[in-house]
């Protein structure tokens, strides 16, 4: 048996060429990739610092709008409040207001009944003291005079005096109005 021995080639490193060109696209192509990669990273980072920029500009925006309107209606809510407390306070000034007034008038009226009934009494006691048919003839004109007189005078001091006081109880609720319809005017311009 003989053995011949066949001489291996020794590996040099040399490499076919047709070998080494696969080995550098593949090179080309790792390095592609990473630009790729960061040109992606870039837009992406971009993109995304820009989402967020907008987002937290929506946000500011949105977040201001919503204090402006908590604002406004805080200070209608307040505004509202203080109304309420200026209507009440309105009432009882109005309230009291008329119960002065009912009181004056009443007072008035029972002063003019009084009179009225000394002015009787009177009439009553010269009719008794009368002499003669003409006497008593001329208390009655006499009476009566007075008495259109006096009706006359009354009517007008309680026409007054009603007047007054309706004027003074509806005077508070006058000016709260003008006030109400000025702030409306102003709140609608």
């Amino acid at each position: 048996m003989t053995t011949s021995t066949k001489k291996k080639p020794t590996d040099t490193g040399a490499k076919p060429k047709a070998e080494q060109a696969p080995k550098a696209e593949q090179t080309v192509e790792p390095k592609a990739s990473v630009i790729e990669n960061e040109v992606m990273e870039n837009i992406m980072k971009s993109t995304m610092d820009a989402a967020t920029k907008g987002y937290e500009q929506a946000f500011s925006f949105s977040q201001a709008q919503t204090e402006k309107v908590m604002e406004t209606l805080y200070k209608q809510c307040e505004s509202a409040a203080d109304l309420g407390k200026e209507n009440a306070e309105l009432a009882a000034k109005s309230g009291n207001s008329f119960a002065e007034g009912y009181q004056k008038l009443n007072n008035m009226f029972m002063g003019m009944a009084q009179e009225t009934m000394k002015k009787n009494m009177a009439v009553v006691e010269a009719f008794v003291g009368a002499k003669d048919f003409n006497e008593v003839s001329d208390i009655q004109t006499k009476f009566a005079r007075e008495s259109f007189d006096t009706m006359v005078k009354s009517s007008t001091e309680i026409s007054e005096l009603a007047t007054k006081l309706t004027n003074e109880a509806v005077e508070p609720v006058r000016k709260q109005v003008t006030e109400a319809v000025e702030k409306m005017t102003k709140a609608a311009a």
